[in-house]
């Protein structure tokens, strides 16, 4: 059935008229797309999810383990630290010339020498 107006566009009906569609009614467990979609999409799902899982718990463990490798490092970065400036501390302590007399006179018996030691020379 053809339908036209002076006023509007031409067009036909998408269905004939007098040709009524086949209403079937859906059951409570009927699924849309048909058995075979949903066994596929089932089985799918039962493989991808647990290799999903696993990957995740992988990247999971990978990244749990380079995070304590970076503490780790970090730490032993702060004990050399602490140990450079105990070393620093020590030699500013050993140049001092307090220190350096102590030691020469412990090791070379060598001494400051008394005012009476020293001569003028002119």
């Amino acid at each position: 059935m053809a339908i036209q107006s002076t006023t509007g566009n031409y067009f036909r009906t998408a269905a004939h008229a007098g040709i009524r569609q086949k209403v079937v009614r859906r059951g409570p467990l009927d699924l849309p797309g048909g058995l075979a979609l949903w066994r596929s999409v089932g089985k799918t799902l039962l493989w991808t999810l647990p290799v999903i899982l696993a990957a995740n718990l992988w990247l999971a463990s990978a990244c749990n383990s380079i995070n304590m490798e970076y503490r780790a490092v970090g730490q032993a970065l702060i004990e050399e630290q602490h140990a450079t400036e105990q070393l620093l501390q020590q030699k500013s302590q050993l140049l001092s010339p307090v220190r350096i007399k102590i030691a020469a006179a412990e090791k070379f018996g060598l001494y400051e020498p008394a005012s009476t030691q020293i001569k003028h020379m002119n």
